[in-house]
């Protein structure tokens, strides 16, 4: 004798809405093409610093570049004076007035870990910034 499980059973109420997949019939080829174009990017900046290449000055050091053997007015150059700039002023300013208001709305009772936090982490970002710069400086010398 052959008994079916009652999970098997089909089911006296009609299934709910949810749970019903209704795919369109003809392909939308805008989506399609957005979703092909973000997934090469991804792709490709995955795989390019793979195709990087380093500079080489030989044993030469370079000090007081931006980059060993570029100019401040490179892109490279450029991008670590904004580094500079944010991790050396623009984040320990912000820092400071969120732990002012911290303090303010500790001060009034409103909430206040949010600002606390935040101004610790800017603290974090600065002195993580300038701890790789200070490496930076001091691996040029080495021979």
């Amino acid at each position: 004798m052959r008994t079916v499980l009652t999970f098997w059973r089909h089911s006296q109420v009609s299934a709910s809405a949810s749970t019903v997949i209704h795919r369109p019939k003809e392909i939308d080829w805008r989506r399609l093409i957005v979703q092909s174009g973000l997934g090469l990017i991804l792709i490709s900046n995955l795989l390019m610093p793979l195709a990087a290449s380093a500079q080489n000055l030989g044993t030469a050091p370079a000090f007081g570049q931006a980059v060993q053997g570029q100019q401040a007015t490179t892109v490279e150059g450029t991008v670590l004076n904004l580094v500079n700039w944010g991790c050396n002023v623009i984040a320990p300013v912000i820092a400071v007035a969120c732990l002012g208001v911290a303090g303010w709305h500790f001060k009034s009772g409103r909430g206040y870990l949010g600002w606390g936090v935040t101004g610790v982490a800017l603290m974090v970002i600065s002195g993580l910034g300038r701890m790789a710069e200070g490496f930076i400086t001091q691996a040029q010398g080495i021979q």
